[in-house]
């Protein structure tokens, strides 16, 4: 393409990570001729972790952001089976649910609140999903006994999924339909082109920014108020040969999760502050430490990776989705932090909702652009 040339598009999008990708995917199937710049490789930052929790809010307190992230968690398994089917990828998709371990007497009581609250709040699904209190493990030092003292919650709704599995069943999924730009830094003219770096530019009708923290530097010329801050998270892969269907435990921000394959990824770590976002320490030796004692049966597995990345958390906290006040065709589709793979469809789906012309989704009001432009969700 010479300097002269403009390709034009029915939609640019600029980000290949998850959220990204499925915006791709669902627009490959709504028939739009879709172009997608990367700035590395396709799902090299925070989509490419090990991790892969699915896990519910809390059902207590409901709110709008707590329904919006529980129909996301329902959709998805279902999505995830069709794109399965599509491309023979395996997703590391299982509903196992999640083991919360009780360490002091008062957290019985929370514990019954939200048992009670689940029964109301999860009861609007195809199935009805549960919480429930346990006195002992349903699996022998999964975890260990002394770590839940005062019992533990257990839940048949919390998933688990293989990042890398869902973001290059994606990629396959769009490739050859969608035209896939990796290594390719772009910026957003006034005009709304994205200039290549050869000088090149790229016109297209609508365009959605789902760059992670490069997100704000980008949409900076048209919405200088929107920002956010970099957390660098940390997790291991273990060598284990355990079963795969293993609920995840969750004690004191320390995630075990039991993949397809049986190895165990632990973590992580939230980190605001850091020297290096891409180098793992000895911070997360201490969580790998930590979840050996929280469930031996792990025993002593030697570690086989060992992950580090930044993950953005926008001012405001919750995800950035929809278009951009003010300027026709710009939109924001960013955010999730630690929920992103539960909800990334969904975000997807709602923020190409107008551009396809599909149903619109409601989206709680403090997702929407406008009003954290306007300042009507304080950030925090």
């Amino acid at each position: 393409m010479s300097n002269s040339d403009t390709k034009n598009y029915d939609l640019a999008i600029i980000g290949g990570g998850v959220v990204g990708l499925w915006c791709a995917y669902l627009a490959k199937q709504a028939g739009l001729r879709t172009v997608l710049f990367e700035a590395n490789k396709i799902a090299s930052g925070a989509s490419g972790g090990l991790l892969g929790a699915l896990m519910p809010h809390m059902p207590t307190q409901w709110y709008e952001k707590k329904q919006f992230q529980f129909e996301a968690l329902i959709d998805l398994e279902t999505m995830v089976a069709a794109l399965e089917a599509e491309t023979q990828i395996d997703c590391g998709y299982a509903r196992v649910g999640r083991i919360l371990p009780m360490s002091r007497p008062e957290h019985e009581i929370e514990a019954k609140q939200k048992c009670d609250a689940a029964a109301i709040q999860w009861a609007s699904a195809p199935k009805h999903y549960e919480m429930s209190v346990i006195s002992h493990p349903t699996h022998e030092n999964w975890p260990h006994a002394d770590m839940m003292p005062n019992g533990a919650t257990i839940d048949d709704f919390s998933a688990r999924i293989n990042p890398r599995g869902v973001t290059d069943a994606l990629h396959k999924s769009i490739a050859g339909f969608v035209d896939i730009f990796e290594h390719t830094s772009v910026e957003l003219s006034k005009d709304k082109k994205l200039i290549l770096p050869d000088g090149s530019a790229v016109a297209a009708n609508d365009i959605i920014v789902t760059a992670g923290i490069n997100s704000f530097e980008l949409l900076e010329p048209f919405v200088p108020s929107l920002s956010g801050r970099p957390i660098k998270g940390q997790a291991a892969m273990l060598d284990t040969k355990l079963d795969p269907n293993l609920p995840v435990v969750h004690q004191n921000g320390v995630y075990l999760i039991v993949h397809n394959d049986g190895r165990t990824a632990v973590g992580s770590t939230s980190e605001r502050e850091f020297e290096d976002g891409f180098t793992t320490d000895h911070l997360l030796e201490n969580v790998i430490e930590q979840a050996r004692q929280i469930c031996p049966l792990v025993g002593d597995a030697p570690v086989v990776e060992r992950w580090a990345s930044l993950r953005m958390q926008p001012y405001g906290r919750d995800p950035l989705v929809g278009p951009v006040p003010d300027h026709d065709g710009i939109h924001i589709c960013t955010g999730g932090f630690k929920i992103t793979f539960g909800i990334a469809h969904r975000m997807a789906q709602a923020v190409l909702a107008p551009i396809a012309g599909n149903t619109p989704i409601d989206l709680p009001p403090s997702f929407q652009v406008a009003n954290r432009v306007n300042h009507i969700f304080t950030p925090t």
